[in-house]
């Protein structure tokens, strides 16, 4: 994976988010499932994090940005979203300081798919533009878990509200 492929879906996604919020065409979240795996971030396969447990996922791998609220919960319910929203720091010097917005996608308890397209397409933006002028380690190392799973839980949610 380059920083291309990001850039790529992060087009993508602006050129096509009021269709995808219309149900005139068809997200495809494998995509964005391919480039958080690629991203070697999180210690699984993103689809693996589904059917785990708010308490599961906090106990082992959350950094603790999401607000997890049912501890029997499937992560797949989690209402949160921690939106990639800027970095700063030095690229040069590979000190890359990411900071982070909750999204909630379901304001008043419907789901409203403008909030996860928007989330997903941010994210991806800020992330490619770092990817873009740095190594990749230099993602890895400072992008919170939890960022990357939200990005994934956005994919699956939009994925579920259009079929």
């Amino acid at each position: 994976m380059n920083s291309e492929t990001i850039s790529e879906l992060g087009e993508w996604l602006d050129q096509n988010a009021k269709q995808i919020e219309d149900k005139s065409v068809e997200f495809d979240p494998q995509r964005v499932y391919n480039v958080i795996d690629n991203l070697e971030v999180l210690r699984k396969p993103i689809k693996e994090y589904f059917d785990m447990t708010e308490e599961d996922y906090y106990e082992n791998e959350s950094d603790h940005q999401l607000t997890l609220q049912k501890p029997d919960a499937k992560l797949s319910e989690l209402k949160d979203r921690v939106l990639v929203n800027h970095i700063d720091g030095s690229l040069a010097d590979h000190q890359v300081n990411f900071t982070y917005n909750h999204e909630n996608p379901f304001p008043d308890g419907q789901y409203d798919a403008k909030v996860d397209v928007n989330m997903i397409n941010y994210s991806f933006i800020v992330i490619g533009a770092v990817f873009a002028n740095t190594i990749i380690a230099d993602v890895r190392n400072s992008i919170s878990r939890d960022a990357i799973l939200s990005i994934g839980l956005a994919a699956k949610a939009l994925d579920d509200w259009q079929k």
